[in-house]
């Protein structure tokens, strides 16, 4: 069982951290808008270590969150808001890898070729896919508290 709570915290660790690194990034997209030349060159670059560190922490959440579902005991162990819950991190996971990733991948080829147009619509991308991944995670943080409410508007 301690196991299961290990995942479970890994699983917290990762999920915060990509969150955290999620909030500044449409952020980092605006600027290289603002911006051109070497700094715009500089901004994506930095933009994208940002990225791939969110790719990592949302890859290890999946992955610590589905350890702790066998540690724990399977589908025999967890209810409907867990299985909603694992879903949905399964759409945040691809969320991040192909809209969020995609979007700032797009920005750095747009970056090279100055295409106002083009820099507009990956800065868009960015921003919609973070913002969804966002909400995503604050309905899964909801999800994680679901049996402690029903728990507590049974007592009432």
């Amino acid at each position: 069982m301690l196991i299961k709570w290990i995942f479970v915290l890994l699983h917290i660790i990762t999920a915060a951290a990509w969150f955290g690194i999620g909030i500044r990034l449409t952020g980092q997209a605006r600027s290289v808008l603002e911006h051109d030349g070497d700094a715009r060159r500089a901004l994506v670059d930095e933009g994208s270590q940002s990225v791939r560190l969110m790719n990592v922490f949302i890859v290890l959440t999946l992955v610590f969150s589905l350890s702790a579902f066998v540690a724990g005991g399977h589908f025999a162990t967890y209810g409907p808001a867990y299985h909603s819950a694992v879903t949905l991190i399964v759409l945040l996971t691809i969320d991040q890898l192909w809209i969020i990733r995609g979007g700032w991948s797009a920005l750095d080829e747009a970056v090279d070729t100055s295409d106002t147009n083009a820099l507009a619509s990956a800065k868009k991308r960015v921003a919609i896919g973070t913002g969804v991944g966002h909400l995503l995670w604050l309905v899964l943080l909801g999800l994680m508290f679901v049996n402690q409410f029903q728990a507590a508007f049974a007592a009432l």
